[in-house]
């Protein structure tokens, strides 16, 4: 356990929300665009990032959304967002600039977009299924 520990604390890891269509939607996009294939993703409701992260990261509730652990370190909202992006192919990797803009407007629109990201795009009863290819950067 103690090495499949230290194998996932290595890695790049997207946690999102196994039952929202724009998280499963977002999750596609940067399986996508992501052309180092650095990032690995598991649902929030896997149990995963409680194995990943120390337990004084883990937010308790955990978040509706998104949290990045990348480097030891667990990040929220508007800057796991962005975080994320500086993986990405251009142009989403602009988006990454946008750090610039202070924190509190930032995850301000990032907890509107998440307030809302159900009527946006709708709520799934089941993760998604990885294609074959994809399957191994999901960790489960």
């Amino acid at each position: 356990m103690q090495t499949d520990r230290k194998k996932l604390q290595d890695k790049a890891i997207v946690f999102y929300d196994g039952s929202c269509g724009f998280c499963q939607a977002s999750v596609q996009l940067v399986l996508k665009y992501n052309m180092q294939q650095n990032l690995y993703f598991a649902a929030l409701q896997s149990g995963v990032l409680e194995q990943v992260a120390p337990a004084a990261q883990v937010p308790d509730p955990l978040p509706d959304a998104v949290l990045f652990y990348e480097h030891g370190k667990l990040y929220s909202a508007s800057e796991a967002a962005l975080r994320i992006t500086r993986h990405l192919k251009f142009p989403w990797s602009l988006f990454s600039y946008f750090r610039f803009i202070p924190v509190s407007f930032r995850d301000k629109i990032y907890s509107f977009i998440a307030r809302h990201r159900y009527k946006i795009a709708g709520r799934r009863e089941a993760c998604m299924l990885p294609e074959p290819h994809q399957r191994a950067r999901f960790i489960n």
